[in-house]
């Protein structure tokens, strides 16, 4: 979304942002239903209150490393004072707390209705130190927040942005965001541990906390992997114990309760060239995050119901929209901007448990957490090498997650080319081989960052690619039966244009027909006045005609009626037979429900 490497670690089908088009278009549970068999709970269901809090505290405890963590790695790699650093910690808890609760509400634009634990986003490492040197938590608490906005525009223009913010454009920015990384990396191992001068047991200490953490995600499995993190992080802080080399002092002396740091910092609204150099890094790692939220809330809905449904995305706009709402919060309180941790699905679905009452007890616990400044200086006290060896595990995963992303759209020439020469570009940035020098200075800071360039070269190469692909057909119509009179002239006008013979004409005229009927039956059940607007689009690729139809939104879902009346018998009125005509004629139909419309899709082959 989201790829969210902190606390657990996504599987790669998780990880895939897959579907048609490019954002996830696959709207059946496929290879998920069958694993999704064994709920228990669904989300609508009410666990033992017992149950539920037992798994939300075994969540917690696997998540609650990268929450506390990344914004621990962000003040170290800034040099921030132990007030600052504490009050990012505290700020991490109680802004996850407060977002996976709103990840469970089920009305209204924000919220999924599924248990999506939220944490700190690793993602924003890189561009959130050097936002910290430049102006403190003030200025990257106002850069988070303006940044997070990006995720509401995200989920206005979702079905629109598919052809340019695809896998290949988010696995671009992913993988020049682990490079970006990289530097904060080695100078926290450069760090000497406290009372020791830099010498073997730094180097012990990293290896043995790398070495734990990626054997056991070698030869690990199931609920084993998923601990992977915080084992490797307590065995390398007994291995500095054991040196002598773990300052507890600041531990003990802390309170048991209480709110750490001096207070909330406030926020810097000066709106100078500092905020404007960065600003534009944190709305591009935003819209990425929003492609991983996309893809977990789509598994979310896989892997928390018995029986398989088509994938709701008006649920899946709620699950960004949270998002968004949650990084807003986090940075108003002085921290770095949230996300979906995956770790949350891997639970549910190991444990069958997918009740929303898991998520309310995880909320809660979150945030008792965050008032514990013991908690909070317990973790400032790791060593850096330990710190640094698990950021290091988490950027080397993103990274492949990048290139994972981008394999899925598929490697060929026009998208290789777009990805290679936005990830040179990037990178070259990121060095400051892009002749920054002969630039003005407020370009300079803008150039220097390796994330913005690539991201922004890659998504106007998509655009390029998506002008310069075969033309297409598109009319626009009032939505009535009597639309089909004017659609069957465009119909006729593709199939002359792509040279298309008389049955293969009719097909796709029976098709469009058809979905005509079900869309108009619907507009009149919904009771929606007017006759709002239709569009339709025609393009035809490999003898094959891709139609997608667009109109206001619907209640019924028509993919999942196509499902069901291929199971049942044909009703004796013909209630069903427009639906069976449909899919008879059809490829691939998809019906995706956003809430601002729906989009019909479906292909109808030249041959019969």
């Amino acid at each position: 979304m989201g790829l969210q490497c902190h606390g657990g670690l996504k599987e790669p089908r998780r990880l895939a942002i897959r579907g048609a088009g490019h954002l996830p278009g696959g709207t059946m549970a496929g290879e998920d239903s069958a694993a999704a068999h064994h709920i228990r709970y669904e989300p609508d269901e009410k666990a033992p209150q017992g149950l539920a809090a037992a798994m939300a505290a075994q969540t917690v405890l696997l998540i609650i490393a990268g929450i506390m963590l990344t914004p621990l790695v962000i003040a170290r790699g800034a040099g921030a004072s132990d007030a600052d650093t504490s009050w990012m910690v505290f700020a991490a808890l109680v802004a996850a707390g407060v977002s996976t609760w709103l990840q469970l509400l089920r009305k209204g634009p924000i919220g999924s209705g599924y248990v999506l634990f939220v944490g700190s986003n690793v993602a924003f490492v890189g561009v959130s130190v050097a936002a910290y040197k430049a102006g403190g938590i003030p200025l990257l608490a106002t850069l988070g927040a303006v940044g997070a906005l990006a995720t509401f525009a995200f989920t206005r223009w979702l079905p629109m942005l598919r052809a340019v913010l695809t896998p290949a454009v988010g696995g671009t920015v992913l993988m020049l965001m682990a490079l970006s990384v990289g530097p904060v990396v080695w100078k926290m191992l450069s760090k000497p541990l406290p009372g020791a001068e830099l010498g073997a047991p730094h180097g012990l200490v990293f290896l043995v906390t790398l070495a734990v953490i990626t054997l056991i995600l070698l030869f690990g499995k199931g609920m084993l992997r998923l601990w992977a993190p915080l084992v490797g992080v307590a065995l390398g802080t007994l291995v500095a114990t054991w040196f002598g080399h773990l300052d507890v002092s600041k531990v003990v002396a802390a309170p048991w309760l209480g709110i750490p740091g001096e207070g909330w910092p406030g926020l810097d609204l000066s709106f100078d060239a500092r905020f404007w150099s960065l600003v534009p890094a944190f709305a591009l790692l935003s819209l990425v995050g929003c492609m991983e939220t996309y893809a977990d809330g789509i598994s979310a809905q896989r892997m928390s119901h018995r029986k398989e449904r088509p994938i709701d995305f008006r649920s899946v706009q709620g699950a960004i929209n949270a998002d968004g709402t949650g990084s807003i919060f986090a940075a108003l309180l002085g921290t770095v901007p949230n996300t979906v941790f995956s770790t949350s699905l891997a639970v549910s679905e190991i444990t069958g448990v997918a009740s929303r009452r898991v998520g309310l007890w995880g909320g809660l616990f979150l945030i008792l957490l965050a008032f514990s400044p013991k908690i909070g200086a317990g973790v400032a006290a790791i060593p850096s090498q330990v710190v640094g060896a698990y950021i290091l595990i988490l950027i080397v995963i993103i990274f492949g997650h990048g290139i994972r992303l981008v394999n899925e759209e598929g490697l060929g020439f026009e998208v290789g080319l777009a990805v290679c020469l936005s990830f040179w570009i990037g990178l070259s940035a990121q060095s400051g081989g892009l002749m920054n020098e002969i630039m003005p200075s407020w370009l300079q800071t803008i150039f220097s960052n390796g994330t913005t360039v690539g991201g922004v070269t890659a998504m106007i190469m998509m655009l390029i690619i998506t002008w310069r692909r075969g033309p297409q057909d598109r009319v626009s119509v009032p939505l009535s039966p009597r639309a089909v009179i004017a659609l069957n002239e465009t119909v006729a006008r593709f199939a002359r244009r792509v040279g298309w013979d008389g049955p293969a004409e009719n097909r796709l005229m029976l098709a469009i027909e058809e979905a005509v009927i079900f869309l108009c039956e619907e507009r009149e059940a919904t009771g929606a006045r007017g006759k709002g607007r239709l569009i339709v689009r025609l393009k035809e690729t490999k003898g094959e005609a891709e139609v997608e139809m667009v109109t206001g939104p619907s209640e019924r879902n028509l993919e999942e009626l196509v499902a069901a009346a291929s199971v049942a018998p044909p009703a004796e009125d013909g209630g069903n037979l427009a639906i069976r005509l449909l899919a008879g004629v059809t490829k691939e139909l998809k019906h995706l429900q956003y809430t601002q419309g729906d989009y019909l899709q479906f292909r109808v082959d030249s041959s019969a």
